[in-house]
Formats: C-alpha cells, sequence, structure tokens
C-alpha cells in the first residue's frame, strides 16, 4: 500500500535541513586550452536524459536554466554559481567538465557524482550531464544557423554528419578530415576550435567567415560528438504513454481479478485532468493507453477494497521514459494494534524567555501484513495514539509517509480518553509514518514533561541547545555535544526503548542562558524580555532534522534517482525541479487513500 504522494506542493518544514545542501554544491568551473590525457565517453553523451538528470541533481543550485539562481542558492544568500552561458560555454572543456562532476571540486563546495558519491551518478549519466550543460549554455538558434552555414560551407568536404565523407572530400589538399572525432572535440574548448580554424594550423578553407557566423558552426559542429537536446522539445506533448501495473492483496499475495482500477492524472497545479478506469484481468493486471498528454502530469492509479481506498505511487511519463509500472498492493484490515511500534522517537527543544517548544519526531511502524484501521475498527475515531504532556499550547500535528521530505499539516487528528489520535489507517511495513507534534510548554528553571507512550518504543533520544538546561534523571545518557555545521552547539541525550503503556519522562534542569530571538532566529542573552519569544523556526528545524541523523543513522541529503522524473515547464527552456524537491501530491486529495 503506497501513500498518496506528488511532485507539485512545496515542502516547507525541513527546508533550512535542507539549505545545509548548499555547502556541497556549487559550479562547474570551465577549462580552457587542450587536456594531456583526455577522458573520453564510451557511448555519445546524449542531452536529453542528461537535462532530467539535471533537473533531479543540479537545478536546486545552478538553476533550472543554469542561470545559477538555483532555489538553495537563493535560500541561503550564497554567491552564484557562474551561469552556464555563451562565455561559460566557449572555454568548458568537455573532458574536464567530465572530471569535475566526478571527483567534485572542494574549492567552490562542489561534491562528487562519481563513485565518491553517497548517491553517486553512473559513468553515461555524468556523460549525459556534460551534454546537458552544453544543451542549457547553446541557444538552438545557434545551432539551427550553424547548421545552415555548415550546409552551405563545409558538407561538401567533411559530410553532412561529419564523417568527412563529402563529394569534394578525396580533391581538398590536404584531404578534409572527420568532425565527429571525440577526441578532437572532447579534449579541446570552442575557443580553441575557434583559434585552430582561425590561424594557419587549417589552410585548406579558400572562404572567410565573420567570428559569430564560425563560432555557430563550431557550436553545430560540436553536435557531432553529443546529442544536442534543446529543452524546449521536452515540453512537447508525449505522443503515446502506457501505464500499466497489478493489483495485488498483500495481505493473502492473491491477485485481485474482475477489479475496477481508476487511473488519475493532475497538472503541477493540482487539478485533476484525467480520469480513465478499466478492469483487472484474470491475473490481477490492468493497463492504461493516454496519448498526446503533457510531460508535467502526474500519475496515480488507486482501487477501493473493503471500504478503503488503495493507491500505487506517483509517477510521470516523460520523453525517455513512456512506460510506466503502478502496481497496486491492497491489504485486510485489523484492529490489533499489538504489531504496531515506534522505532524512533525524538525531542528537539528550543527556549524562549519563559517557554520552552518541544518537537516530538516520531517514526512508526507496522509489522503485521494488513492495515491497522485502530482499536474501534472505524478510523474517523481514531487510528494511531500520541500522548501529550497536561498544560501543552499551541499543539500542531504534521504527519508524512515514509520520508523526512514531505511533510504536510495534519488538522484532522481527533481527541480521545488518553491523548490524540491519527485519522488515517496505517500501512504496512517499516517507517509506515512518521509524525510531528508540536507544543510549547511555561518555562523557567526546571520543568517535568511526562506523557504515556501507547506502543513499544525501540528509543529515544533529546536535542536541545547547550544553554545551561540539562536532561536530569538515571534513564537519561548524554552523548557528545553536536554542531550539526551550525555555530550553536547542542546537547543530546538517548534512552532505552519503553514498553507499551509506559510512561516518558523528561526532566529538565537549569535557566537557559541563551534563547531564540524571534525577529532574527538567532540566539540571544536570556533577558527575560516578552519581545525575546518563541522560535524563529529555523534552529528548531535544523536541529530536528540533524537530531534523526545523529540518532538514526539518516543522511541529511538522499536521492532516489529511481523514482525521480524531473520535468520541463510549458513555458519553454525553464527546467521544473526533480520531484523531491518541489513536494507531494496533496495527501489531503483522498484522506482515506493509503
Amino acid at each position: 500500500m503506497n501513500d498518496v504522494t506528488s511532485f507539485v506542493a512545496r515542502r516547507r518544514l525541513f527546508g533550512l535541513a535542507l539549505i545545509v545542501v548548499i555547502l556541497f554544491s556549487a559550479l562547474l568551473w570551465p577549462a580552457t586550452g587542450q587536456a594531456q590525457d583526455p577522458v573520453l565517453p564510451a557511448a555519445t553523451p546524449d542531452g536529453f536524459p542528461g537535462l532530467e538528470t539535471y533537473a533531479e541533481r543540479c537545478a536546486n543550485c545552478h538553476g533550472e536554466t543554469g542561470a545559477g539562481d538555483g532555489e538553495l542558492i537563493l535560500q541561503a544568500g550564497n554567491p552564484a554559481p557562474m551561469p552556464f552561458d555563451a562565455a561559460y560555454i566557449r572555454q568548458a572543456m568537455p573532458s574536464v567538465m567530465f572530471q569535475q562532476i566526478t571527483n567534485g571540486e572542494a574549492a567552490v563546495g562542489m561534491p562528487p557524482f562519481g563513485p565518491a558519491s553517497s548517491n553517486p551518478i553512473d559513468e553515461p549519466g555524468r556523460w549525459n550531464l556534460v551534454a546537458a550543460v552544453f544543451s542549457l549554455a547553446t541557444p538552438p538558434e545557434d545551432v539551427a544557423a550553424g547548421q545552415e552555414i555548415y550546409t552551405a560551407q563545409c558538407a561538401a568536404c567533411h559530410g553532412d554528419a561529419g564523417a568527412g565523407d563529402g563529394p569534394d572530400a578525396a580533391t581538398t589538399d590536404p584531404v578534409a578530415g572527420p568532425l565527429d572525432d571525440v577526441t578532437y572535440w572532447f579534449n579541446r574548448s570552442n575557443d580553441t576550435v575557434f583559434t585552430d580554424l582561425t590561424t594557419d594550423q587549417i589552410s585548406a578553407h579558400s572562404f572567410q567567415l565573420e567570428e559569430n557566423d564560425l563560432r555557430r558552426v563550431i557550436d553545430f559542429a560540436r553536435t557531432f560528438s553529443y546529442t544536442y537536446a534543446d529543452p524546449a522539445v521536452l515540453t512537447e506533448p508525449i505522443a503515446a504513454g502506457l501505464i500499466t501495473g497489478v493489483l495485488t492483496n498483500g495481505t493473502s499475495g492473491a491477485p485481485l481479478a474482475e477489479t475496477e482500477v481508476e487511473l488519475r492524472a493532475f497538472t503541477p497545479d493540482l487539478e485533476q485532468t484525467l480520469t480513465l478506469t478499466t478492469t483487472t484481468d484474470a491475473a490481477g493486471a490492468f493497463r492504461f493507453d493516454v496519448t498526446d498528454t503533457p510531460p508535467d502530469w502526474v500519475y496515480i492509479a488507486g482501487t477501493s477494497f473493503d471500504g478503503l481506498g488503495f493507491s500505487s505511487g506517483a509517477d510521470q511519463l516523460s520523453r525517455t521514459q513512456t512506460a510506466l509500472d503502478l502496481p497496486i498492493t491492497v491489504f485486510d484490515k485489523t484492529t490489533d494494534s499489538s504489531a504496531v511500534s515506534v522505532a524512533q522517537l525524538h525531542v528537539v527543544m528550543e527556549f524562549a524567555n519563559d517557554l520552552v517548544q518541544v518537537s516530538q519526531l516520531y517514526i512508526f511502524s507496522n509489522a503485521e501484513e494488513a492495515v491497522y484501521v485502530g482499536p474501534t475498527g472505524n478510523p474517523d475515531e481514531g487510528v494511531i495514539e500520541v500522548g501529550v504532556p497536561e498544560g501543552a499550547q499551541n499543539l500542531m500535528f504534521q504527519r508524512s509517509f515514509g520520508s523526512m521530505e514531505s511533510f504536510l499539516p495534519a488538522s484532522d487528528f481527533v481527541a480521545t480518553d488518553r491523548g490524540w489520535a491519527d485519522p488515517l489507517p496505517l500501512r504496512p511495513g517499516e517507517g509506515a509514518l512518521t509524525l510531528l507534534v508540536s507544543y510549547s510548554l511555561p518555562y523557567e528553571d526546571a520543568l517535568t514533561i511526562s506523557h504515556p507512550v501507547f506502543y513499544t518504543t525501540a528509543s529515544g533520544a533529546i536535542i536541545l541547545p547547550d544553554n545551561g538546561v540539562a536532561v536530569v534523571g538515571d534513564e537519561w545518557t548524554e552523548g557528545a555535544p553536536q554542531s550539526f555545521g551550525q555555530s550553536e552547539v547542542f546537547r543530546n541525550f538517548g534512552r532505552a526503548g519503553l514498553a507499551a503503556g509506559e510512561t516518558l519522562t523528561i526532566e529538565l534542569d537549569g535557566r537557559p542562558t541563551i534563547v531564540t530571538d524571534e525577529a532574527t532566529g538567532g540566539a540571544v542573552a536570556n533577558r527575560n524580555t516578552t519581545n525575546e519569544l518563541l522560535i524563529g523556526g529555523g534552529a528548531l528545524l535544523l536541529a530536528a532534522a540533524c537530531g534523526v541523523f545523529l540518532w538514526g543513522a539518516c543522511p541529511l541529503y538522499t536521492s532516489d534517482a529511481a523514482d525521480e522524473r524531473p520535468r520541463v515547464d510549458l513555458g519553454g527552456r525553464r527546467l521544473i525541479k526533480k520531484k523531491n524537491d518541489t513536494a507531494t501530491i496533496v495527501q489531503h486529495q483522498q484522506t482515506n487513500i493509503i
């Protein structure tokens, strides 16, 4: 069973933590001249898949069109990377660019994307990125103009495809050579080629071209060594697409035959724009054929089973992927909560003058191959329960399904006799649901926070600023302080697990010497003024995300490239960012779809 996810609503909750990634993203510096030991691709680099990889892995810093105006750069206020423009591409050497992409550039904070990366791009993909950068930096009109001049002035000797097989090739002195030699192109910048063509090194040409025309010919001739991709082409409708899947009962393992399946498509504005229905065959398989569809549509297949809605994952067609597999798994229901557990419970605290802001991050798992629908069997009466301490103020719930990257407010929680409950059924699997419960409590010099936990909890962790407040009590053990890449130091405490029904108790002692300034989000001395109120947000969110990194071995930045389908906006050359950087199809499209 899969949560209803999409790629259109901007993720916000852990934005600041993601900005830390900015420290690891920058520009590809151009290199001029001729390399001594050229690195060459095994196959012709292709700009089309390269643009998709660029949108996934590069646009957040370099910008959608390569202008150096990526969202992370703008949010952090860091110097912009060098734009991928005419000045850049004249100096850029493909073999050097490939090495920079592979090994990174520590001087400018660019990480490696080769084998040294925790999420590497394979070698053909890195070469495709080189082709993508050339495509972004070379206007299509220049390539077209260069082709026209080449056809009139060059093809008779060098051949239409630069193979040196033109009808007049044998009559030239020296004999016209091929222009599709990757060793030549990938070991030279456009400026180097221009210099070659405007010196005595090449004397066979009896004609002269203006500089701009010659540079356009070079732009076109370089496409003999890579597949040029005009980003605007990626906005064209996809002529034909195939969406298939198999409908299976995950509890019994049996396919569901003769069952209705619905395919829905959403625009980037969350408008449902297409609805198709079909019926599964005897093997539980279903198929949808779509034609002339925009490449930015997001597709989800779904069905109804035993009163609950179940969906596939969400995905997009593309120019390079015109078939999608959207399997749907349904499950039987259960009211037995014994298989539900909390894999990790993290508590993050920040202090204002007379308040402590508490954020509790729960990661829930369901070990049974069935959907947990709550103790009464009616999800509307509550499914997963959480406790909050007495006196909690400004209570807020947010949820995510198996990810730290797409939290959304959850305003549908219901009050129960012993706490609050999420009305959404819990699907099977580890990390099936992540809940963020936030509240504030009055604080002076000490405070005891306590509330029950309703499910077996494997471990607990607390992170708070090193500001004079400590967690006391034998059950909590302090670890080494952490800075998480920021100037502020955080203390962290861990404890063993709790059994279902036990009480989580946190005893705080000490007056905070540093509180958070609401106006700036920065730490200031505690002056007991009401203006220094609660949590500018940034420090807390950074601590929360990094706390998971510390205690749960969760990396700050992850990317599942196989699930990402970046697209090009219908507005022209502007690339849409990868889906993991732009958020989810609203989880409230249908709150009973899981």
